[in-house]
């Protein structure tokens, strides 16, 4: 994958995690493992989108999100080529 292709990933990933950042509560409550929205954007500004995406999944834990958040996790995964994540998204998605 070119540098271009690459950015491009990473965009379309950023906007999958951004779109589920929406879906939680505006101030949501800690994730089980301490996940916070602070610790995400963090991991945003340093293009650590795997590490965004589970902090986002700590939140939607104990934030009981709608299924489009659990959706958007899934898109995002599947982007980044985590496919049994994006499996598990699906069956959170399914379930919510």
């Amino acid at each position: 994958m070119d540098r271009a292709e690459l950015e491009k990933s990473w965009a379309t990933t950023g906007r999958h995690l951004l779109a589920a950042r929406d879906n939680l509560p505006q101030e949501p409550a800690l994730g089980v493992e301490g996940a916070t929205v602070a610790d995400f954007l963090e991991c945003m500004d340093h293009n650590e989108q795997e590490l965004a995406l589970y902090e986002l999944e700590d939140m939607g834990l104990t934030n009981a999100p709608p299924a489009v958040f659990w959706q958007q996790l899934m898109y995002a995964a599947e982007n980044m080529k985590l496919f049994d994540r994006a499996a598990e998204f699906k069956q959170r998605m399914e379930g919510a």
